[in-house]
């Protein structure tokens, strides 16, 4: 009798779907950039042939938009609607920053990249945006409010990797001895200290300001 059971193994042609593909597009470009990333050297490190990807998605940016949305569902909103406005938006700004600076290298695409067909990214702004008109935000101050927060932020995260000596001029200190006096005076700290007390004097004053402008408790 002719046996019709399938050899064991992996089958030899992989099957795709979004997230399998997200995956491995994500590694990549963690791993090679933006601008090294293509569909050629997705497709085969998914083991299949480029017209295989093709079939699930349009583009090479249609896949990152892909990427940006599973990064940006790792963002933490649970606060929202467990703590006061102020202290949810404080944790979820946190938390954002602390993604984007894991993910350092996708930050410029993340930051110019389309929320369409991205539901985690939307279920996030949503959170955001539900948390802000309750606690009185009028409506047309939310995209405004989120793009600044957001602005600061993605540098924020990027100040993450900066040096410690970043602002030592060295030789050049006789051109601007009142900037090398401001540099001099700061305490010798760690750079992750020293970033996450700017993140909260940063936070604060954009709420702060913003909240105020518009008469919010």
């Amino acid at each position: 009798m002719t046996s019709t059971r399938r050899p064991a193994g992996r089958p030899k042609t992989r099957i795709l779907d979004r997230q399998v593909i997200t995956t491995a597009a994500r590694n990549l470009v963690a791993e090679s950039g933006v601008d090294r990333f293509t569909m050629t050297h997705l497709a085969s490190e998914l083991g299949v042939t480029p017209s295989a990807v093709y079939n699930h998605a349009e583009s090479k940016q249609e896949i990152l938009r892909w990427v940006e949305d599973d990064i940006m569902g790792e963002v933490d909103t649970s606060a929202f609607g467990e703590q006061p406005w102020r202290d949810a938006l404080r944790t979820w700004a946190r938390s954002y920053r602390d993604i984007m600076a894991d993910n350092f290298g996708l930050i410029t695409s993340i930051a110019t990249t389309e929320v369409r067909d991205s539901p985690r990214t939307v279920a996030m702004y949503e959170a955001v945006s539900k948390a802000l008109v309750d606690a009185g935000w009028p409506m047309g101050s939310i995209v405004p409010f989120v793009t600044a927060l957001e602005s600061f932020i993605y540098g924020n995260a990027v100040n993450e990797f900066a040096p410690e000596t970043i602002f030592e001029v060295g030789q050049l200190a006789e051109l601007a001895p009142t900037f090398q006096a401001a540099v001099d005076a700061q305490p010798r700290r760690a750079q992750e200290e020293v970033n996450n007390e700017l993140f909260d004097l940063g936070f604060d004053a954009i709420v702060a300001w913003s909240a105020d402008r518009l008469g919010i408790a």
